[in-house]
């Protein structure tokens, strides 16, 4: 219908690119041939959905989360569905914004009457109002004690009694991945744990079938640390990465931090130690008045600045075919005169290519988008591993020892596209940690799934 083209229209400059997304999630070009069916697991998630229930679904790397998630976007009118997340990486790869923009009451932390005055301002009142499907992708970050809140002020400034004010929500993350930010004192609770939770979530799911199958026994073993579990065998192959050999092509490993002051001393230390002139791009944007939010959710910075021989990674597909994708790594080979100078890039595959400027456009509310025109270019001595969502990483190096919180580990290990991209300086036992109040959340997904399992299959 209209909606449809409407949405073709905001963003003619990349449409090829989007289609692209569409078919592939953050793509390995080995994995090409995506299977664009939905699995019956993913299936039964997506009809759920279309029946107008909340749903929760879930599961490990691999399973195809973003893949189902932009199906079921790509599914519901779009004048009437936000698609949120609660990082601007995550928000990035489904063309959305972060929750708390969306949301309009800071970081949540006022009281409670405060933040439904400031939800209340016309333009985020009007925006709640329009709402019929709220998205929230990466709902692990997500406190409980600020999904409560939502809860209450969607009722309120929605005046609509029903569970979260009557909106559909689609709610998608692994819980066993990165918990959520608190600040100081603050016990965390995760979303599960909201008192309004279970009113809101009528359909829980964890996808269970693998998708991307190109390394199953590094799956295997991303499976059981995302569980807390390492077993001799496990600890003895991730000690041995330490000798991988992983720079091809003079491309160097990027390396994994915890903490992203690191990631910028790695980054600018070594960018300064290059012989040669920096050559730096100014990236144009647009609506002035959303600044803020546009840093939040840019995938680049205002300014890149990069030399011959700078380590840098694709922040946007380009071109999927050819493995030109979001995380794939290269190198600064020149600049070339003929082109205004636009950086020339090698990378892991052996293509160079012209690196110009593209344009990333983001939905910030009903009818604002705002956009940014930017070289998609980062680099890549260093990256954080919460700007590492959803990547996969062809050469990847991490030290584990700062490993602070539980589900660090995995989301780090699971960045590697494979065993032999991966070098671990000093993998131990003592940084696997998985919480147990989300084991025993998962624990009881898993018995709900099977007492369904055996009532379906009594019913024939």
């Amino acid at each position: 219908g209209t909606g449809k083209r409407k949405r073709d229209d905001d963003d003619k400059e990349n449409r090829p690119v989007q289609r692209s997304k569409l078919m592939c999630s953050s793509l390995n070009p080995s994995s090409i041939a995506l299977p664009v069916k939905l699995s019956k697991e993913q299936s039964t998630i997506l009809d759920a959905v279309l029946k107008g229930k909340n749903v929760f679904f879930t599961g490990s790397a691999g399973t195809g989360k973003s893949f189902l998630m932009r199906r079921i976007i790509g599914s519901l009118p779009p004048q009437h569905t936000y698609a949120t997340a609660s990082t601007g990486v995550a928000a990035c790869h489904i063309g959305g914004t972060t929750l708390h923009a969306f949301a309009g009451i800071g970081s949540g932390s006022a009281p409670l009457e405060q933040c439904v005055q400031l939800a209340s301002r016309p333009q985020i009142a009007q925006q709640w109002r329009k709402c019929h499907h709220l998205v929230i992708d990466e709902i692990s970050m997500v406190s409980g004690a600020f999904f409560d809140k939502l809860e209450t002020v969607a009722r309120v400034v929605r005046k609509n009694d029903n569970p979260f004010g009557g909106i559909q929500l689609i709610i998608c993350g692994d819980f066993l991945q990165l918990p959520p930010v608190t600040k100081g004192t603050d016990k965390k609770t995760f979303c599960f744990q909201a008192k309004s939770w279970s009113r809101c979530v009528q359909v829980n799911m964890e996808l269970k079938e693998v998708r991307r199958q190109n390394d199953l026994s590094f799956i295997n073993i991303l499976q059981n640390i995302r569980l807390g579990k390492c077993s001799e065998e496990t600890h003895q192959i991730l000690r041995q990465t330490v000798h991988h050999e992983i720079q091809k092509n003079g491309i160097l490993a990027t390396r994994l931090c915890t903490h992203k002051e690191d990631v910028n001393k790695i980054n600018q230390y070594h960018l300064g130690k290059l012989q040669g002139e920096e050559r730096t791009f100014v990236a144009v944007d647009g609506e002035e008045a959303y600044k803020d939010q546009l840093e939040v959710l840019s995938p680049v910075p205002k300014k890149v600045v990069l030399k011959v021989g700078a380590q840098v990674m694709l922040a946007k597909n380009l071109d999927v075919q050819r493995g030109l994708v979001n995380g794939a790594r290269g190198v600064v080979v020149g600049f070339d005169k003929k082109n205004q100078d636009y950086p020339l890039v090698k990378f892991v595959s052996g293509e160079e290519e012209v690196i110009r400027p593209v344009r990333w456009t983001f939905k910030v509310s009903g009818a604002v988008f705002i956009n940014r025109k930017q070289v998609p270019l980062k680099l890549a001595w260093a990256i954080s591993i919460h700007k590492s969502q959803g990547m996969t990483l062809d050469c990847v190096e991490m030290s584990l020892s700062r490993v602070f919180e539980a589900g660090q580990t995995y989301v780090a290990l699971s960045r590697a596209k494979s065993l032999e991209g991966l070098r671990i300086l000093d993998f131990d036992r003592s940084c696997v940690l998985a919480n147990p109040d989300v084991l025993r959340f998962y624990h009881k997904l898993e018995l709900t799934r099977k007492m369904m399992q055996t009532s379906l299959d009594g019913s024939w």
